[in-house]
Parts: structure tokens; C-alpha cells; sequence
């Protein structure tokens, strides 16, 4: 079965489980390091399983990728920050040799109803491919940009087109499908992909991630499109929306930093960390 961690069970009671990269978590940053969406994918599942509260929405998770993620058993220690009436706010930090290599926040709002009144809305439509609905396709990702149309091969896309993707990601650990939220966090960490990508692949390499959900995704397949790309300095900040089949779900943040890196393998899915 296709998933990003294999699980060793905790040695003694009350002890926490050791999570070990398997080979399609592997980045092409270099030849140990782990990909970003695996990375923020098994932070959300933990944090889901240890602290989701029925009734509230993940409205935010926020992650900082402090330190390379390698391949190096993993383990992932969480607690509680704030449980309020309306609010639930609870930590994870990621552990690797006794270092701790990412952290992340993770934010639940009860579920109420919408404000009076009217605002303005944004047209967020994000196009998926004809293709998402042919049960014969055995593709996992879709890339769409202007100059290249709809193709399952990211090399395809060097381009400086505004960049789309899909994706159906697999188990963050075997034996059980990804949730809905933790769908949406390891599709909204391709913002760093789909914001930084262009004629030379991926200049930047993404030192955090911020997604921010109205509501999680309704699909096994979740799109992940570019709203703006600014850089100066060698610094970068990229902002997409998230979408499912019925329509735009939230919006991701990264800010990254020049990869100084260019020999990063052209074959893999550019999303890591390597500060």
C-alpha cells in the first residue's frame, strides 16, 4: 500500500509511536531528505488524532520547518495550548536525533452560522482537469499550465504561466485513507510548487506553510492553484487557493528562501525543506 510513513508502536504504555519515511516520502533536495507534503501531512494526521474536537473545523495549521527533515525515525510530541468555548488551539513538534525538526499550531473553530449581511466574494474558480472523473486514469497529480494545457508530467510546466495542480495524495501511514483535512494540508504545501515554479523548475525552497480552511474538502482529489508570487532579495512569498469539486476551500502561505541547491532531481516533486 502507497503511504508516506511506516509506524513502529511505542515500547512501553503512554509512549509515542516512531513514524519511518518510506520511499515515496523521499524529496529531490537530496538523497535522505523527506518532501514537504509528507512532512505536513503526518503533522495534521497527529495532531487530528490527538486533539480533533467534533463540531469544530481545522480552520488553520501552521508549520515551521526548522531543521532538514530526514529520513531518521521521527517522533511527534504534542499537547494542548488553549481549549476554549468557541477555540481549541494545540502544538506538535517533530523529533528527529533528538532534535526538533518542525513544529506546527494547530487552530479549531466551533461551527456556527455565517454573519448577517453581505460581502464581497472573489471569483476563486480553479479548473480541474477533464480527466479527474475517468475511473481508467491511474494518475495521481494533474498539472495545468496556459502553455502546456492538462498533463501528469510536472517537467512539462517550465514555464512562467500561472500554474494549477491536483492531486489525490496517498496514506500518511498504512492501513488507513487520509482524512479530509489531512488531504487539504499536504495538497496546500504544493503552494510552495505551484508559486514558485518557472523556467528553471523551483528557484525557492519553502521554509514554512500557513493553510487556512473555511472548511475541508469534500473530494479525494484536492486542487491547488497560484494567487500571487512575489520575491526581492532572494526571499519569496507565495499565496494559493485550495479547492475541492465544489469549489475554493481556503488558501495556503509560504514564504521561502533561494535554493542554493540547483542540482535538486528534476524527476521528483519539488516540495522539502533544506535550510
Amino acid at each position: 500500500m502507497i503511504r508516506f510513513f511506516d509506524v513502529d508502536e511505542p515500547a512501553t504504555p503512554g509512549g509515542e509511536p516512531r513514524y519511518r519515511a518510506t520511499e515515496i516520502a523521499l524529496a529531490g533536495w537530496g538523497p535522505d531528505h523527506v518532501a514537504g507534503p509528507a512532512v505536513v501531512g503526518l503533522l495534521a494526521q497527529v495532531l487530528e488524532d490527538a486533539h480533533g474536537v467534533d463540531g469544530f473545523v481545522p480552520a488553520r495549521l501552521t508549520v515551521e520547518l526548522l531543521r532538514t527533515f530526514r529520513t531518521a525515525p521521527t517522533t511527534v510530541h504534542t499537547e494542548i495550548v488553549r481549549t476554549g468555548r468557541r477555540i481549541v488551539v494545540a502544538r506538535a513538534e517533530a523529533v528527529q536525533n533528538d532534535h526538533v525538526v518542525a513544529i506546527a499550531t494547530f487552530v479549531q473553530y466551533k461551527r456556527t452560522e455565517n454573519a448577517p449581511g453581505e460581502r464581497w466574494l472573489p471569483d476563486l474558480t480553479v479548473p480541474a482537469p477533464p480527466a479527474l472523473d475517468d475511473p481508467s486514469s491511474e494518475a495521481a497529480a494533474w498539472y495545468h499550465s496556459a502553455s502546456s494545457g492538462w498533463t501528469t508530467e510536472l517537467s512539462d510546466h517550465l514555464n512562467a504561466d500561472r500554474f494549477t495542480a491536483w492531486w489525490k495524495p496517498p496514506q500518511v501511514t498504512a492501513g488507513r485513507e487520509p482524512s479530509p483535512y489531512a488531504r487539504a494540508v499536504m495538497v496546500s504545501e504544493w503552494t510552495s510548487l505551484v508559486t514558485n515554479i518557472g523556467t528553471d523548475w523551483v528557484g525557492y525552497i519553502n521554509g514554512d506553510l500557513t493553510v487556512a480552511l473555511s472548511r475541508v474538502p469534500s473530494s479525494e482529489w484536492v486542487g491547488v492553484q497560484a494567487l500571487s508570487h512575489l520575491d526581492a532579495d532572494g526571499i519569496a512569498v507565495g499565496t494559493s487557493v485550495i479547492t475541492d469539486r465544489d469549489g475554493a476551500i481556503g488558501s495556503g502561505t509560504v514564504t521561502a528562501i533561494a535554493n542554493a541547491h540547483p542540482s535538486v532531481d528534476k524527476s521528483s516533486t519539488p516540495s522539502g525543506s533544506d535550510r
